[in-house]
């Protein structure tokens, strides 16, 4: 199995490839440090599974690069992984169909968790783009339609704003797939201070258990309707 690893920063990549390197026990590692050697590496792959790749790297161009990318290879999930925080851009990256967006600032749990989930055909879409600074956006300056350029239902943002801050991290590391326990290890709380926390989240944004919670928060166009609310 081979994975494309495209960031231009030699010291990123020797950070990630232990991590990618835990995927599987088949894994191989292909590097490149601009978007040409990258597009070149994905063309001669023979069993490539997954590309992960830098927005700020040379010959990207944005999103041109990714788009590019996507179109050339339709078939293999492709992970943006960068420092930028421009949440309308990564949104946009979603609407053209990436796989997942990692910010380089993510715990390496949490990093190894996003890329299991991508690996296993879903989508990674860190809280922090729902409930960060883009959401104040769309709140205040909606489309006429009622909904942010992007298509996320302004009521369904409502819901992650109501969340206080630590419920917005714990919420986060959730997404991330962590349990009750490496939360609390995580943030040095105690497991039932995590709970508490837990039940508050249900409660604010209207899930019914943690695996609901979770869709609400990677799926942004998703919304609790009454068929699909589990019965309790």
């Amino acid at each position: 199995m081979e994975i494309l690893l495209a960031d231009d920063h030699t010291l990123v990549r020797d950070g990630l490839r232990p991590f990618l390197e835990e995927l599987s026990d088949d894994v191989t590692v292909i590097e490149a440090e601009t978007f040409e050697s990258a597009l070149r590496a994905a063309h001669d792959a023979h069993d490539l599974k997954l590309i992960l790749i830098d927005l700020a790297m040379p010959g990207m161009n944005d999103l041109a690069g990714v788009r590019k990318m996507m179109e050339t290879h339709p078939q293999i999930p492709l992970v943006i992984l960068s420092g930028t925080h421009d949440q309308k851009m990564i949104l946009k990256a979603f609407d053209f169909g990436i796989a997942g967006f990692i910010p380089k600032s993510t715990g390496s749990e949490i990093m190894l968790n996003a890329l299991q989930l991508v690996m296993a055909g879903e989508r990674y879409i860190p809280s922090q783009i729902l409930i960060g600074a883009a959401i104040g956006d769309a709140l205040t300056k909606p489309s006429p339609a009622g909904n942010d350029p992007y298509g996320i239902s302004i009521s369904h943002l409502t819901r992650f704003e109501n969340l206080s801050k630590r419920e917005k991290h714990v919420l986060e590391l959730l997404v991330g797939g962590m349990t009750n326990k490496g939360i609390a290890r995580s943030i040095d709380l105690q497991e039932a201070t995590i709970k508490i926390h837990v039940k508050n989240i249900y409660r604010k944004i209207g899930a019914s258990n943690r695996a609901q919670a979770v869709r609400m928060a990677i799926q942004p166009g998703w919304q609790v309707t009454p068929s699909r609310r589990p019965s309790s």
